[in-house]
């Protein structure tokens, strides 16, 4: 993974640079067009400006500077590194948590996600809505087969009973009425 990342920090930079002018610039034209009402197309960025190349290259010469100071610090005299960090304890600290950020974002998102995860969606909602919805459907169905399976004892005359029992009742229900 680091090597994808340290390829595509490259891209970026030769990316950066490329776009200030050129070639590269002009073959790229036709994508940063907008359309006018009059379907006339403008371009979106003029020419570069000297401040912008002027940041661009202080910048670049302060992430140099920082990777040759860590190189020296972590590469050459780790005494020296581990004398700072005792002297900075405090920015030592913030800077090896990476600014608490991890932290933060697990405080402020992470846990409560999980929290309303486990807590409303699957302990309410799967267990107590779903389960028991299916649950209950089963006791159900298990319950009137229970009923139904008593009927059907197999005996002819229990059959023949229930049927004049049935058709008996549907007369008297019309004679009544």
């Amino acid at each position: 993974m680091a090597f994808a990342l340290i390829v595509l920090a490259i891209g970026s930079v030769f990316a950066g640079y490329a776009s200030l002018g050129g070639r590269f610039e002009r073959f790229l034209a036709p994508s940063f067009l907008v359309p006018e009402p009059e379907t006339q197309f403008v371009a979106l960025a003029g020419p570069p400006f000297p401040t912008e190349r002027a940041l661009m290259a202080v910048s670049s010469i302060v992430a140099v500077a920082g990777i040759g100071i860590a190189m020296f610090f972590f590469l050459k005299r780790r005494a020296a590194a581990d004398r700072v960090a005792r002297q900075f304890t405090g920015l030592h600290r913030v800077l090896e948590h990476k600014y608490y950020v991890d932290e933060i974002y697990d405080a402020a998102l992470v846990q409560p996600i999980h929290v309303v995860s486990e807590e409303g969606l699957w302990k309410t909602i799967d267990v107590k809505v779903i389960d028991g919805a299916v649950n209950g459907i089963a006791d159900a169905v298990r319950g009137g087969s229970e009923i139904l399976r008593r009927l059907q004892t197999g005996s002819v005359r229990a059959y023949a009973a229930s049927l004049f029992l049935g058709v008996v009742m549907v007369l008297g229900y019309y004679l009544w009425r």
